[in-house]
């Protein structure tokens, strides 16, 4: 399975509880796609702003799997879109340059000439959780529960971009 120019990143922090679901996902998707054979660029971050920013250098498609906090969805409910769909809150309302949201992030990667995906190209899989702030290994049986939800998902982006790639033969989007 051709998986070039594709990166799944595990978003989060495993000591704080429901915040590393992010990490748990990745890491299921990994193991699933190694054992069918296939190698696919998987990373693990507790960083986002511009250090997610520059990890995305070079890659045209892009999966980020974190927890999200909105209060809008019940707990554990996955949820996914694309940081296009995504409002940007944030937008020139920080003081510093730790605080940058991804979007603005990666506007000013672009400005500086950095090769990164399009916000449309950017795919988020995220689940519904309130325990992110505690101090916990381990997650909360809800979280937990919607694991393989969100694999699944994760995967489903994933064979949509290969579907796309494929139908892009000879374009421009795609690179073997």
């Amino acid at each position: 399975m051709p998986f070039e120019n594709i990166l799944v990143i595990g978003l989060g922090n495993p000591i704080l509880g429901d915040d590393g679901v992010g990490w748990v996902v990745a890491r299921e998707v990994e193991d699933r796609i190694r054992a069918e054979g296939g190698d696919i660029e998987v990373d693990y971050l507790s960083l986002g702003g511009l250090s997610l920013m520059e990890r995305l250098i070079g890659y045209k498609k892009a999966i980020l799997i974190d927890a999200l906090t909105t209060g809008k969805h019940p707990q554990g409910e996955v949820v996914s879109f694309t940081l296009e769909d995504l409002i940007d809150l944030t937008s020139g309302h920080t003081s510093a340059a730790h605080d940058t949201s991804l979007k603005t992030a990666l506007v000013t990667g672009r400005q500086l000439g950095a090769s990164l995906p399009e916000d449309g190209d950017i795919h988020i899989v995220a689940i519904e959780s309130r325990q992110v702030y505690e101090i916990q290994e381990g997650l909360t049986p809800s979280i937990a529960n919607a694991v393989p939800s969100a694999v699944q998902q994760v995967l489903g982006v994933i064979r949509s971009i290969q579907a796309s790639n494929w139908n892009s033969v000879g374009s421009d989007k795609y690179h073997a």
